[in-house]
């Protein structure tokens, strides 16, 4: 005769524990992956005002600029002069209202080269410091909590 053996309810409970477990650690993975993901989006949002303002600037000529001044141009400004469009927060997946929370500064150096100094307000995140962000210095190291 055949030896016909199912499996046991302990090899059973075995392999649903080991299935459970690879579960869990691939949940992890992803839920890591998708906040990564998060991370870099924001800091492309930053970059997106950073060129929407560098944009502007070049339109409007920045020779009345004087040598180590600054000029802020707001979120809102940006939108209201039609080369921004509203920014989408990564994290909540809503449209951001236009306002003067996030901006750009301008600023004009000695030598006549302009830099860009960011700050940009999420609804729940934020990358921003006393007097914005240097755009060359923009990592997800800067993301803050509002």
């Amino acid at each position: 005769m055949q030896d016909e053996r199912g499996m046991t309810l302990i090899e059973l409970l075995a392999v649903v524990v080991i299935l459970s477990i690879l579960m869990m650690i691939a949940t992890i993975s992803v839920i890591e992956v998708i906040k990564k993901s998060r991370d870099r989006a924001f800091v492309a949002t930053a970059y997106t005002l950073y060129e929407a303002a560098r944009l502007h600037v070049g339109a409007q000529k920045v020779e009345f600029l004087t040598p180590n001044e600054s000029e802020i141009l707001t979120y809102e400004q940006l939108v209201a002069d039609g080369v921004l469009e509203g920014i989408i927060d990564p994290y909540t997946s809503k449209r951001l209202p236009p306002n003067d929370d996030s901006y750009v500064i301008v600023t004009k150096q000695s030598d006549g080269t302009i830099t860009y100094a960011v700050c940009l307000k999420g609804e729940t995140k934020q990358i921003c410091k006393q007097n914005g962000v240097p755009v060359d210095q923009l990592s997800v190291n800067d993301i803050q909590d509002k």
